[in-house]
């Protein structure tokens, strides 16, 4: 009986001997696994990916301003651009970023003509917008974007208006500017698809 239980437990224990060298990893699995790579490769590679990562920053910092705050009335100046046409005029108007941190003009702006038409001297009249679809524009410090005024020159006839000033509410601004502008208008202040209007921001000049 002693020797028949002492074969018994020799027998467990090489079972268990077997059991422990199946749950081992094969060769070729610990190879492959990540306790496989050197730490001094590990470190290398790692050095070598910090400094593309560093020496690629500057670069893609570069590419375009970073989205500013709303362009408000008093970080932008105005100035007349070119004008073209003739039975239909174009004004462009630009619009340039003098902050000091970049800013966003997205839609359309404001424009209301100010002047003498019906026999009033101090006539305003609120312009309508062009359907047309737009995009955010982002004014560096010193950059510009532009709008266009779409419009109807004067006949010298009394449903004209003469138009002295522009003012200028930035695209999702609350304060306004004024720009000097001369022009003769045919006014069509009630008219449902009047032949003078505003496009929306775009940039450059």
């Amino acid at each position: 009986m002693k020797l028949h239980h002492a074969a018994a437990v020799a027998s467990g224990l090489a079972a268990a001997g077997l059991a422990v060298v199946g749950c081992s990893p094969s060769a070729s699995t610990a190879a492959s696994s990540p306790a496989a790579t050197s730490p001094a490769s590990s470190a290398a590679a790692h050095g070598s990916a910090t400094r593309a990562a560093q020496s690629a920053s500057p670069a893609s910092s570069q590419q375009a301003p970073a989205a500013g705050a709303t362009c408000q009335a008093a970080q932008l100046s105005y100035a007349l651009g070119a004008l073209t046409g003739t039975s239909q005029r174009t004004q462009v108007v630009d619009l340039t970023n003098k902050g000091s941190a970049a800013c966003t003009l997205r839609g359309f702006p404001g424009v209301d003509l100010h002047g003498a038409a019906n026999g009033q001297q101090d006539f305003t009249w609120s312009l309508v917008r062009q359907s047309a679809a737009y995009s955010a524009v982002t004014l560096a410090p010193g950059q510009t974007g532009h709008f266009s005024l779409i419009y109807l020159p004067g006949t010298s006839a009394s449903t004209d208006m003469t138009v002295s000033r522009l003012v200028i509410t930035p695209p999702n601004a609350y304060t306004q500017a004024g720009l000097t502008w001369n022009q003769s208008v045919v006014l069509q202040d009630g008219a449902t698809h009047p032949g003078t209007y505003i496009t929306p921001v775009a940039a450059g000049s």
